[in-house]
């Protein structure tokens, strides 16, 4: 997206935070979405903006963009007549912590915090959230920010250790009794995935049977694909979050796809940052989850890209889009239940783009927290990209 239009959004957005603090009144359900956007660091006191010209900070696109997705629902909220108010809460302010900021949620009323924040930030709001028992979404890190015994707390973007139950799962009802060769380095992140597989495998009784094979080296990288026969059907996954060396990988399996029958592999969550579509990794038949799947092609899809078309001659990101889900989403849950909606998580009421599947996480017998333990599975073969669930 253009700075310029960024800029526009800002204003939009400094304007935004003023009325939504004044103009509420009413028993009303409330809900507030924290996100990064660095005002204080962008206006000075009387509201000057204090970047020179079309310069913007960086380091709030994420969270405007998070913003704009969110505004552009409560629009859509509005439209129903909902008897909802919003609050926007800049995560990053100077001006106040927080926990002043939470506490003035909690002062308000607020029933249900949407959040796009760090980790470390993350923690706090579940913590806080814990202790006067209103519900936090975490809508982008796939991390539990340590929340134990805490069912006011809700992961939306899965943690990698449920990622990868998913993608056991998924191997499982796809390729029970072939052999799957993980391909990992001697990293304590892939050292963790090994043993996520081990233990599932140990479990389910080796429903998947796994071969593990340690490539530490360009000799053994260069080596990969090379020592099979020609009828044989190749089937690995790369057990690693690193995308370079992934790329790797599929570009050296690739190079040697001829000496298979067929070629399957499967890759991380992280490989949706990987340009698949390259022509080195032609002849492979790549394999990736991602938590969230858009096509576009329903109504409102089109109409916020139709509309970031022509006002921002530009895209409307993930983030746009995720953002207006679960403010829709959300808002409505809000509405129905009140503050009790941490009990009315498992359903698929309100479904916006994204399928969710919220399940509650137990430790000790206690829900320590719920989380989505929804994935899609794309599948890409020389140009064609499929949703194979």
């Amino acid at each position: 997206m253009k700075p310029f239009y960024l800029l526009l959004i800002f204003f939009l957005c400094f304007s935004s935070l003023v009325q939504a603090q004044g103009t509420l009144s009413g028993a009303r359900h409330k809900m507030a979405i924290f996100t990064p956007l660095y005002i204080d660091e962008a206006f000075d006191n009387a509201g000057s903006y204090q970047y020179a010209g079309k310069n913007f900070p960086k380091q709030t696109i994420s969270g405007l963009e998070f913003y704009h997705g969110a505004s552009l629902a409560i629009d859509s909220l509005n439209k129903q007549n909902l008897p909802l108010d919003v609050y926007i809460y800049d995560s990053k302010s100077e001006r106040e912590t927080l926990e002043q900021q939470f506490s003035k949620c909690a002062a308000d009323g607020v029933e249900l915090i949407i959040a796009h924040c760090s980790l470390a930030d993350l923690t706090t709001l579940a913590r806080l959230g814990a202790d006067k028992k209103i519900t936090v979404i975490n809508a982008t890190v796939p991390n539990d920010a340590n929340a134990t015994d805490n069912p006011y707390f809700v992961v939306i973007n899965p943690t990698i250790q449920t990622q990868l139950e998913g993608l056991y799962n998924y191997m499982k009802a796809n390729y029970t009794g072939r052999q799957v060769t993980v391909i990992t380095r001697k990293q304590s992140s892939e050292k963790y995935i090994r043993s996520v597989f081990e233990t599932l495998s140990k479990h389910y009784k080796d429903s998947v049977k796994f071969i593990f094979r340690e490539v530490n080296d360009e000799i053994a990288l260069n080596a990969l694909g090379t020592t099979t026969q020609p009828t044989e059907t190749g089937l690995f996954v790369v057990g690693s979050l690193d995308t370079d060396f992934g790329s790797k990988v599929l570009k050296q399996f690739a190079a040697s796809s001829k000496n298979y029958a067929s070629l399957t592999v499967i890759g991380m969550p992280t490989w949706e940052n990987i340009n698949i579509a390259k022509p080195e990794y032609k002849g492979v038949e790549i394999i990736y989850s991602i938590p969230f799947y858009n096509p576009k092609t329903d109504a409102a899809s089109r109409s916020i890209t139709g509309y970031y078309n022509k006002k921002m001659y530009a895209r409307p990101s993930d983030l746009v889009f995720r953002a207006y889900d679960l403010t829709c989403r959300f808002g409505n849950l809000v509405n129905k239940y009140g503050k009790g909606i941490n009990k009315k998580l498992e359903g698929t009421e309100y479904r916006t783009f994204f399928d969710l599947d919220i399940k509650p996480v137990y430790q000790n017998g206690k829900i320590s927290r719920y989380e989505n333990k929804k994935s899609y599975y794309l599948t890409y073969l020389n140009g064609v990209l499929k949703v194979v669930n």
